[in-house]
């Protein structure tokens, strides 16, 4: 059964056309093995599957095919009939992908060639229906499973671990608000939010990733900071700031000090109130500068997950709560923009911070948690984390939004990339 978790995830496929002979001379029909094998089987979760052949688009045909390497969220190669091509491409998977490359041929008694030995090569017959459903229920499987663990599957990750290639994640359309609820802590949910910031509405609080000297980004940065600031502040008729009321509120709150990495200084929404429904910002000191060096995450960034859930049910804020009737909180995906490797542990590490919190306050007045997935690296890793707690036991998978198309930026809006 389709499973929506994979929509919009796409699997290339590395193999032979036609038919062809195999390592021991038997001809195999290699298109035969595309459609009714691997293409059955990753389409009956619900993932794109394509070959280099079905591209439809003009210029070269090796672009495309890198192009397919490269993005694929899975790869399947078929190295039944021992084809140079096949093994080049495999290489180039192997390079640029740590993750999700399934490895297939016929079922043959020869082993593998030497340099891919050490792979766990899934074996396939086409002889019978019965060993073709068996086939595909094989790769159905690996590929879940794959996509699940997020494992390292390259040998050439495995052997260089540290080779990083940056890749530019495709940002996310759509809104779309998939919940989880708290199995020890009835009512309480958390989830995420899909898309641009600037669309998220009706969540109470907005937790703002800052640096420990409090000091906002500029309104035209692209940056959660700067587009709160932006959004935040009143506007005359062409959309230029008069009054900017967050970023002084924020001022005058903390003037020319720094705060402790982790502290979350709350402030009012200025005119989001009015434009997203948002109630409060909590700036969280995510980041502290460096001469010479930028800025670089705190070291516990999951402090700021507890810090502002804990300041949310302090006795500070209790009147503001019970009186604006705040009951929800949007975290960024704060410091994992940097390698695939970090932001996986830094995401299981900020959502552990709210669950465990939740699960430890039940009375918490936050019901529900949400962070916010800007492009699809975030949503993945995301939705890895939770599939993770579901299996513990902690989470129940929840329900849905209907999704909601972007609406087209104005000249001055940002795209909130940068966490």
């Amino acid at each position: 059964m389709a499973d929506d978790k994979y929509a919009g995830k796409k699997c290339f496929v590395i193999m032979p056309f036609g038919k062809k002979k195999d390592v021991d001379g038997t001809d195999v029909d290699f298109d035969k093995v595309y459609y009714e094998l691997i293409k059955t089987a990753v389409e009956s979760i619900g993932m794109e599957c394509e070959r280099c052949d079905e591209i439809i688009d003009t210029g070269s045909i090796h672009f495309k095919m890198f192009h397919g390497i490269f993005e694929a969220d899975v790869a399947v190669v078929d190295i039944t009939a021992l084809n140079p091509n096949v093994f080049y491409e495999l290489g180039v998977r192997h390079a640029l992908n740590k993750h999700v490359t399934l490895v297939i041929r016929r079922n043959v008694p020869q082993p593998p060639p030497f340099n891919i030995n050490g792979l766990n090569v899934v074996g396939y017959d086409l002889d019978t229906e019965e060993k073709l459903e068996a086939s595909r229920k094989k790769v159905r499987e690996h590929v879940q499973t794959g996509m699940e663990k997020l494992s390292v599957d390259s040998l050439v990750h495995l052997s260089l671990d540290n080779l990083k290639v940056e890749r530019k994640p495709r940002p996310i359309d759509k809104k779309q608000v998939f919940l989880y609820s708290l199995i020890d802590s009835p009512g309480k949910e958390i989830g995420i939010i899909t898309g641009d910031l600037q669309n998220v509405k009706n969540v109470d609080i907005w937790v703002n990733s800052e640096n420990t000297n409090m000091k906002m980004a500029r309104h035209y940065d692209r940056s959660i900071s700067g587009t709160i600031r932006y959004m935040g502040a009143k506007k005359d008729i062409a959309k230029r700031v008069t009054e900017d009321i967050v970023a002084d509120e924020l001022y005058k709150l903390v003037g020319q000090c720094s705060v402790d990495p982790g502290a979350v200084i709350p402030t009012s929404a200025g005119e989001l109130t009015k434009t997203n429904g948002v109630k409060k910002i909590f700036h969280a000191a995510a980041a502290r500068g460096q001469v010479g060096r930028g800025y670089s995450s705190i070291s516990d960034i999951d402090e700021c997950v507890r810090n502002a859930l804990e300041l949310a049910d302090s006795d500070e804020m209790k009147d503001e709560m019970i009186n604006k009737d705040i009951h929800s909180i949007l975290f960024p995906l704060m410091g994992t923009g940097t390698s695939r490797m970090d932001a996986e542990v830094v995401a299981k590490d900020l959502i552990s911070a709210a669950i465990s919190y939740l699960e430890e306050n039940k009375n918490s007045k936050i019901n529900q948690v949400f962070f916010l997935a800007y492009n699809e690296q975030d949503k993945d890793l995301c939705e890895h984390v939770y599939s993770s707690y579901v299996k513990e036991g902690r989470l129940k998978k929840g329900k849905r939004s209907q999704s909601t198309k972007k609406k087209p930026s104005s000249p001055r809006s940002k795209k909130n990339k940068t966490k």
